[in-house]
């Protein structure tokens, strides 16, 4: 588990990145790319075929995840292999299930609702959110690896430097994962560059399952790792059996981090940890970057002139951490937990934060840039939790770095009460309070018994058209002339899209907070005047939503060549009294519902108080006129809600399909809220001769959520019977709709009219025009 480029590794591998199959409610529904960050459907399978050779004898195969989101189930060949977590590295052994030639694996995948038994839940509890746009799927590399009967797991690299820097005392665990009992022989080298430095041997008796081997050997004067002298050794294990050999590598390094009073030192020198917030997305393509556009993004933060990057607020990809081994800058992890109460959550969410922990030390615990463990991001913590983490860290890091916490909520004697209670190493603040003397109050709040770190701050002078304060940046930087703060990290780096906001600090539906665009475009003057701050100079002062509806490219064409079509006329009764009082309960249920919203409140009165769409009524949708009742210059669908539940629109046609343009609902829908296949409302169809035909309009099926926003994340809501038709983004921030197509068949009869019910407890559901169709003879 020590490498991250597949060319890399001595073991034999069969990549599985590229094309898989995606799988709604067991229909084929499109091929995705892997890896990948996926617009959140809700729960699907993702499948792909692979070829394996005949195995030798004693020969194990293993899946390797690096990472998925948010929640994943893995089977090959019709085997469950297990669950997996959100964000980091994990493995499955499905030795006795693999067979030579074609193997099928299938990973379930949980983006925006559980699975039907409910798994997922608490997954996705934990990482959807509303401070970000979120993403499914399978987000980093996976491969199946071969590997010998008795192989290297992992490697924990822990070592004491003497106090004068002149030799490290190492002792390294070798974690073995052994098929069968038996012996062996295990070796472990030093190399700085080409020069071994140090090796040890130990002969091993081996169990089946998991076994431990320890070496230690002593290096002299050892190249200590430093921001501005990266200096890093290749530590090689290996393993040798009966059954065959294994090998093992992963870059390392020495450094000494200490603190002493309210100070950092690294390496005997007292060091300020200055830099940036960092999201590990891309623009439009989520927390899937390219390796070159990873080697970018870090050389272009190490070239602004800091020396930390604080990866918020999830693992980031484990080769950005190696980037930061390489060029020298030191980084913090953390699992997950974002403006979340943990005085009220689930215990399960809880552990599974500590899951995700455990599973990001393991993987990071040998990386030198690694500076520091955070426990979680702007939360209401509770002492228990944090005592639990850091006893987890501590307990697992064989170099035993500080532990502390992202904090920004209480009252100040409170919160550093808390931190001295739970035995965190060092206090932390999010500097987004207002006040010309915000930063030396903090600084006496907490005084000079811990160092102090703001891990956020900058807030409110990082927008587009934000006023850089002088005296903000020059008084954090007198704080740190004063040896009152240890460290600061700006928020943000990177730009990133934020789809439930709307304030100053927003460009569209873009959070335009970062000294660099999403697509990394510098941005000015904010990434020159933290240049300055970082090589601490002191500031010098420096001088709507669309009108219409698009329509979308049908995934099939539902009209037959040479057919007669009919538009349905359903003005009369969007205008009707019934009409009215429905269209007001459906506006009075979204103010309610914007009201109620977590980030943004005031979405209501900011576009008008009112549900306006488009102005003209006619689409064409392949060749093909659909005509939308108008009130007031605007579109305005017929809406089922709960006070009108029940409408009935004539027809008077003879007809072989029928067309729906709408089945969506608002202002939330599958599959946001909503079972698949649960009947949201019925369709009945009256003929002329008297038949009676009742369609159920299904969650998932035939009707989906309107808006492609959800929290802070785009979403695909999907309705496997009707495909996308239009869409209308009515505010690039929030409020971005899609409106379906369903076509009906109707066997050429005459069709009188149609009565639509919603069923009870159910969103409203919106229905723009119906247009009949009748086959040429």
């Amino acid at each position: 588990m020590a490498y991250t480029d597949l060319a890399e590794r001595q073991r034999s591998v069969v990549d599985l990145n590229g094309d898989w199959e995606r799988y709604i409610h067991n229909k084929l529904v499109d091929v995705v790319s892997v890896p990948s960050s996926l617009r959140p459907t809700g729960y699907y399978q993702l499948k792909k075929s692979f070829l394996l050779p005949r195995l030798s004898a004693g020969q194990r195969t293993f899946i390797h995840f690096e990472a998925i989101t948010y929640y994943g189930r893995v089977s090959v060949n019709g085997h469950d292999l297990g669950a997996m977590i959100p964000y980091v590295p994990q493995e499955f052994d499905f030795t006795p299930y693999a067979q030579e030639g074609r193997n099928l694996v299938e990973v379930a995948i949980a983006d925006a609702s559980p699975a039907p038994d409910g798994s997922g839940k608490t997954e996705l509890a934990h990482c959807v959110t509303p401070g970000w746009e979120t993403y499914g799927g399978i987000i980093r590399n996976v491969y199946v690896e071969l590997r010998p009967s008795a192989f290297i797991d992992n490697v924990r690299f822990g070592y004491t430097l003497s106090k004068d820097y002149a030799s490290a005392s190492c002792k390294t665990q070798i974690s073995i994962s052994a098929q069968a009992a038996g012996t062996g022989q295990c070796t472990l080298a030093l190399y700085h560059g080409v020069t071994e430095v140090a090796r040890a041997n130990s002969s091993l008796q081996l169990k089946a399952g998991a076994n431990q081997a320890e070496l230690t050997f002593e290096v002299k004067d050892p190249a200590l790792w430093a921001p501005d002298d990266p200096n890093l050794y290749r530590l090689v294990a290996t393993l040798k059996t009966d059954a065959g050999s294994d090998a093992w590598q992963y870059r390392v390094g020495f450094r000494d981090v200490a603190i002493r009073g309210s100070q950092f030192f690294l390496n005997g020198e007292p060091i300020i940890l200055n830099g940036y917030c960092r999201h590990d997305m891309w623009k439009d393509q989520g927390f899937t970057l390219t390796r070159a556009q990873q080697e970018k993004d870090m050389r272009m933060i190490k070239a602004s002139g800091c020396n930390f990057v604080r990866l918020v607020h999830y693992p980031h990809d484990r080769r950005i951490v190696e980037l930061a081994d390489e060029i020298g800058l030191l980084v913090s992890a953390e699992p997950g937990f974002w403006n979340m109460d943990l005085r009220k959550m689930d215990p399960a969410q809880i552990e599974l934060g500590l899951k995700i922990m455990e599973a990001t030390v393991r993987r990071d615990w040998n990386a030198p840039s690694v500076m520091f463990w955070l426990l979680g991001n702007e939360c209401n913590f509770t002492v228990d939790y944090l005592r639990a983490g850091k006893a987890l860290c501590n307990r697992l890091d064989p170099i035993y770095r500080p532990v502390s916490t992202a904090h920004h909520y209480g009252e100040l004697p409170d919160v550093k009460k808390m931190f001295d209670d739970s035995g965190l190493d060092f206090y932390d603040w999010h500097a987004y309070d207002y006040g010309e003397d915000k930063f030396e109050k903090l600084s006496k709040a907490f005084g000079q018994e811990k160092p102090l770190t703001f891990t956020e701050w900058g807030w409110e002078v990082a927008g587009r058209t934000s006023i850089f304060y002088e005296r903000n940046f020059d008084t954090v930087l007198k704080l740190v002339e004063d040896k009152k703060l240890a460290g600061h990290m700006f928020w943000s780096w990177n730009d990133m899209p934020e789809f439930n906001r709307k304030d100053w600090s927003m460009k569209d539906f873009i959070l335009a907070s970062g000294a660099v665009t999403e697509d990394r475009q510098i941005s000015e003057p904010i990434y020159s005047r933290l240049a300055a701050l970082f090589a601490g100079r002191a500031e010098i002062p420096l001088p709507p939503a669309s009108d219409h509806a698009t329509v979308l490219p049908l995934r099939a064409v539902p009209f037959s060549a040479g057919s007669s079509f009919q538009q349905v006329d359903l003005q009369a009764l969007a205008e009707s009294p019934e009409g009215k009082k429905s269209w007001a309960a459906f506006e009075a249920g979204l103010a309610k519902y914007w009201s109620e919203h977590r980030m943004v409140r005031n979405q209501w009165e900011r576009t008008g108080k009112k549900f306006e769409l488009w102005s003209q009524p006619n689409v064409d949708i392949a060749g093909v006129k659909f005509t939308s009742p108008v009130i007031d210059g605007c579109v305005h669908p017929l809406v089922l809600t709960q006070e009108v539940s029940e409408i009935t629109i004539p027809v008077d046609a003879a007809c072989t399909r029928l067309h729906i343009l709408g089945q969506v609902s608002l202002p939330q829908g599958f599959p946001i809220v909503g079972a698949y296949g649960e009947t949201a409302a019925t369709y009945t169809l009256h003929f002329a001769n008297r038949r009676v035909q009742s369609l159920p309009v299904r969650h998932g099926i035939e009707v989906a959520q309107a808006n492609r926003v959800s929290g802070a994340t785009r979403i695909n809501p999907i309705a496997t019977a009707a495909q996308p038709a239009l869409e209308y983004i009515k505010d690039r921030a929030r409020e971005r709709y899609r409106v379906l197509l369903w076509s009906i068949p109707v066997e050429g009869q005459k069709l009188a009219k149609v009565q639509c019910k919603l069923h009870a407890g159910q969103s409203p559901l919106a229905i723009f025009a119906i247009t009949a169709e009748r086959a040429a003879k």
